[in-house]
């Protein structure tokens, strides 16, 4: 069976279905999904799960049609499809919070990929540095140091931006890296 992933909107509605009484046999054929997976939707709803911790909660408003149509269609230029995609990444901008596009991914993971590199070739200098075949004075010694540091803290700090931005749209974690032809870091 081809596992998909379900969006917010797919799995209220799921829950809806069951709760009118609908097999979960039907469920699972309908969404595409496996019968273990319709269970773990029902449960993080009720909130049996770990995965539960962070709770969500539906919110309502009014608004012109015409506001939230002018809305969704730029959220749809930066690469956001589902509109509740779109209101939390305005939610998480609104509380100062980093969000990264769908369309801008590709370009992040290619900058955290060179930082990367760049940091393999500072690990190059120091084993050089180490073995003799280069000579630094003691304030060179101390300024490679520095930016090997600096450029770790800064791929490990990436890196965590960019995997929580992944896994929050529903991609692999090194699914844009593979698509370029590089490695994951």
């Amino acid at each position: 069976m081809k596992r998909s992933r379900l969006t917010i909107e797919q799995r209220q509605d799921l829950v809806r279905r069951h709760a009118l009484g609908e097999d979960v046999n039907a469920l699972a054929k309908a969404y595409q999904v496996t019968i273990r997976q319709i269970y773990r939707v029902l449960a993080d709803e009720k909130g049996d799960t770990r995965g539960r911790a962070r709770v969500s909660k539906s919110v309502s408003f009014r608004v012109p049609v015409g506001e939230i149509e002018a809305f969704l269609a730029s959220a749809r230029c930066v690469g956001i499809t589902g509109s509740s995609q779109a209101f939390r990444a305005l939610v998480r901008l609104a509380l100062g919070l980093f969000e990264l596009f769908p369309n801008q991914l590709e370009d992040f993971n290619r900058s955290v990929w060179l930082i990367g590199k760049e940091g393999q070739l500072l690990n190059q200098l120091a084993k050089s540095v180490h073995k003799g075949k280069l000579r630094l004075t003691d304030e060179d010694r101390i300024l490679l140091s520095k930016c090997i540091d600096v450029n770790t803290r800064l791929y490990d700090e990436l890196r965590d931006i960019l995997d929580e931005a992944k896994t929050r749209r529903g991609y692999a974690l090194s699914q844009l890296s593979r698509a370029k032809g590089q490695g994951d870091g």
